[in-house]
């Protein structure tokens, strides 16, 4: 099976070389192919120029835009643990009052348990 693939890339990569020798020793055409080969060379450069450049600037806005966001993100913290802070010391005195509440309405509810127990 080995030699078969072996073979028949052999054969693959024989008639594409083949063909390319032919082409470009053939003077009426090796001229041609030439220049379109030269021309298709730039523009491949061009596109590849181009998208590192734009790779570049992408990869450089998601730095900065993940820096941001860090920032962002930790001021938000900042912000959000301070507010929580803010809400307790404010709710404080009415939970206190509401704890006094409580314990005053258990012990009415004791001193009914013994009156009616009696």
């Amino acid at each position: 099976m080995s030699n078969r693939k072996s073979l028949f890339l052999g054969l693959i990569i024989g008639g594409f070389s083949g063909a390319a020798i032919a082409l470009l020793a053939s003077p009426k055409y090796s001229q041609d192919l030439k220049d379109t080969l030269s021309a298709n060379s730039k523009k491949v450069k061009e596109t590849l120029s181009t998208l590192k450049t734009e790779t570049i600037q992408l990869k450089n806005q998601v730095v900065e835009t993940s820096k941001e966001g860090a920032i962002i993100l930790k001021d938000f913290s900042k912000d959000l643990k301070t507010s929580v802070d803010t809400w307790k010391k404010e709710i404080e005195p009415n939970t206190n009052k509401i704890i006094d509440e409580l314990k005053s309405i258990e012990e009415s509810i004791q001193q009914l348990e013994k009156v009616t127990k009696a």
